[in-house]
């Protein structure tokens, strides 16, 4: 099963497939998936590839299946083309993020672009979250979650959020609130303990380096122009093909606009 199903009963009482899903495996270890792509295969690889560098015997792997959509379908880090995996913009600007606050913005935008994770967090916006068994009567009679699976569904939520930094204002799971920069910059985000042994095969995945944010100059997001954010965020994955002449407009594209931000002495600005 490629993901977390949820039921809705017709009027006659037969149980018909619902449109929400959740992922079966949570945000980090969907995460992994991207990252290993990047430092394995510089930003891309085949199917088989991938398989292999995650430890899955062959692509017909259940398990295997089920990271792929929760890395691709759910939370948006991977996607395919022609039989070919690459990495996703939301996905590099976690493991590689060009300003602190874009990887804290990534991670928010993939937890909530789980239907069944943005719709809990409206129903619990701000407020005190229940035991865990409130949550997963939650799933079950709202949401509609499969019994068998509303356990599993309720430990992965409760798991992405903790990753994605909603917990970082209160210190615990006592509360779902959107993170900021400030909180959870340069903090390394583990993947927690499961009792699911697919889970418990994942490595611990750091989604940002550790680095002070840059405070220069006039302008944008934490006081660098946003020209020169424009042109970073232009820089393809580390490992990437660029051919010279792709490389030669960057850098005359970038000498330039340095030139007309920081003039030289020469020219009168700086003394």
């Amino acid at each position: 099963m490629a993901e977390i199903k949820t039921v809705k009963e017709t009027k006659d009482g037969d149980i018909r497939r619902s449109g929400i899903t959740s992922p079966y495996f949570d945000l980090a270890a969907s995460l992994a998936v991207a990252q290993v792509i990047m430092t394995q295969g510089g930003g891309t690889s085949s199917p088989e590839q991938l398989a292999h560098w995650l430890g899955y015997k062959s692509t017909n792997s259940g398990t295997y299946m089920t990271r792929i959509s929760a890395a691709s379908k759910h939370f948006g880090f991977v996607e395919s083309t022609d039989s070919t995996f690459s990495v996703t913009e939301r996905a590099k600007s976690i493991l590689s993020p060009v300003m602190p606050e874009d990887a804290v913005s990534a991670r928010v935008e993939a937890f909530l672009g789980v239907p069944l994770f943005a719709k809990a967090y409206e129903h619990f916006r701000g407020s005190q979250l229940p035991a865990e068994v409130g949550i997963k009567n939650l799933f079950l009679h709202q949401y509609k979650i499969l019994p068998d699976r509303s356990a599993q569904a309720v430990r992965v939520f409760l798991n992405s959020a903790e990753q994605a930094g909603f917990f970082s204002t209160t210190g615990d799971r006592s509360k779902l609130i959107k993170p900021t920069v400030t909180q959870i910059h340069a903090r390394p985000i583990t993947q927690p303990n499961s009792q699911d042994n697919d889970q418990s095969k994942v490595d611990t995945v750091t989604q940002e380096k550790n680095r002070s944010p840059v405070v220069v100059g006039d302008g944008g997001a934490s006081g660098v122009d946003t020209a020169i954010i424009g042109l970073l965020r232009k820089l393809p994955s580390q490992g990437a093909s660029w051919t010279v002449a792709e490389q030669t407009r960057f850098l005359t594209a970038f000498t330039h606009t340095i030139q007309f931000l920081y003039p030289t002495n020469d020219e009168g600005k700086h003394s």
